[in-house]
């Protein structure tokens, strides 16, 4: 009798395994009790789990095409795009216990927050403050879906994919990075410098002799651009003292000054297909909600992103990833917190997700876009005429959704836009 049911819960998990999300396979690192197994109220014990989940995508499908040079990424055996994200989730011990939600929270680059602001940093749970959402049952779900981020302990990240040209050739394109130094200093990271002091993980220079490659500084964001030139900068960092070649860093002579804005454009090759992180979200969500045997089942999904996160939920949601690979709805509801008008540098070739353009650094970023309002408006200047719900409203996968600014979003994030 064990045996044929044993049996049957294989057989279930195969067909299930077949008829969801492409998820191929959900690898848990570590599961622990939250708290030694405090009870959150009514809810119970809570348990932390943490991981590796592996996502497969058919290019042929669909739901697919929106994601810039999937079909130039490798492929198994099955013509699937394979890559991977860590994950992490909290989750009552008995979901049956629980609300049969998650709130997803979309990580900003590598992070989790929402803890710290809905349920505080101190309380009678410790570190999870006054425990509103366990006790409330809530599961609560983070996933990486950056790539260019630095292999920390502490960062989720999705391993990246690199697009590749005919025969398997290297595709080139130029790339543009811009700071403004608060400090002098000689060298400066091509990577996203909010990822740490040696920036995120960059494109390398290509071609450290191209003429392509240039440098140029100004004063103001509209200001005339001055070309330094090129026998005063190299690709490269002092190490002990030593100019050192790292094609990762851009070395000035004379000292980067502080206030002014340079720019660097430079050749890059093997761009990351940075969509698959709109893909990973999308997938693994359908398959907290789709699958009954999964890690955490749940019949409702809320997504919650603040900053960069909520501009990468209005990206989701304009590019009609609330639709999984069979149609089905994703997120039932989204919370995008501080996020103004923006959307994102997530899904075109050398893509480079952190950045985003700011009053005097990432200046004219893809970030601040037309459409800006969810319902149809006609853009002036191009005589245009879109929403940046179109697409979710056309799969009937429009989710509720709250947005929420503060006077900088206004000012900084052309929030009256929307």
């Amino acid at each position: 009798m064990r045996r044929r049911s044993l049996l049957i819960t294989v057989i279930a998990v195969l067909m299930f395994s077949n008829c969801w999300a492409r998820v191929g396979n959900v690898a848990i690192t570590a599961r622990t009790d939250v708290l030694n197994g405090k009870p959150f109220g009514n809810v119970g014990a809570y348990e932390k789990i943490t991981g590796r989940v592996m996502i497969l995508l058919d290019p042929a499908n669909p739901h697919n095409k929106q994601i810039v040079d999937l079909n130039l990424a490798d492929k198994n055996k099955r013509g699937l795009v394979e890559f991977y994200c860590d994950f992490y989730v909290l989750r009552p011990k008995e979901m049956n216990k629980g609300n049969h939600s998650v709130l997803f929270e979309v990580s900003n680059r590598g992070g989790k927050g929402i803890l710290n602001i809905v349920d505080g940093r101190e309380g009678e749970y410790g570190e999870f403050g006054d425990g509103f959402l366990m006790r409330r049952g809530y599961t609560i779900a983070w996933l990486g879906w950056e790539g260019d981020l630095t292999g920390l302990p502490q960062n989720l990240r999705l391993t990246p994919l690199f697009a590749k040209g005919a025969e398997g050739k290297p595709l080139r394109g130029l790339v543009r990075g811009d700071f403004t130094p608060a400090k002098k200093t000689s060298d400066w990271p091509l990577g996203h410098i909010l990822l740490g002091p040696n920036g995120g993980e960059s494109y390398a220079v290509a071609d450290p002799a191209s003429p392509q490659n240039v440098l140029t500084v100004r004063d103001t964001r509209d200001g005339q651009r001055q070309v330094v030139p090129r026998e005063q900068w190299s690709f490269g960092r002092e190490v002990n003292g030593k100019l050192t070649e790292d094609r990762h860093f851009i070395h000035l002579k004379s000292g980067f000054t502080p206030g002014r804005i340079y720019e660097v454009v430079y050749t890059a090759q093997d761009p990351a297909v940075a969509g698959l992180g709109l893909a990973a979200v999308r997938d693994f969500l359908s398959y907290l909600k789709n699958e009954p045997l999964g890690l955490a089942p749940v019949q409702r999904v809320y997504a919650v992103g603040i900053s960069q996160s909520g501009r990468f939920l209005r990206h989701f949601l304009y590019q009609d990833f609330n639709a999984d690979e069979e149609g089905r709805q994703v997120m039932d509801g989204v919370i995008s917190h501080v996020a103004g008008a923006g959307r994102g540098s997530f899904n075109h070739r050398f893509a480079q997700p952190s950045r985003d353009a700011q009053p005097m650094s990432s200046v004219f970023y893809p970030t601040d876009l037309f459409p800006f309002t969810d319902t149809p408006q006609t853009d002036p200047e191009t005589h245009e005429t879109a929403g940046l719900l179109d697409a979710p409203l056309k799969s009937h996968t429009a989710p509720k959704i709250f947005y929420t600014n503060t006077s900088y979003e206004y000012w900084g994030r052309v929030a009256a836009l929307i």
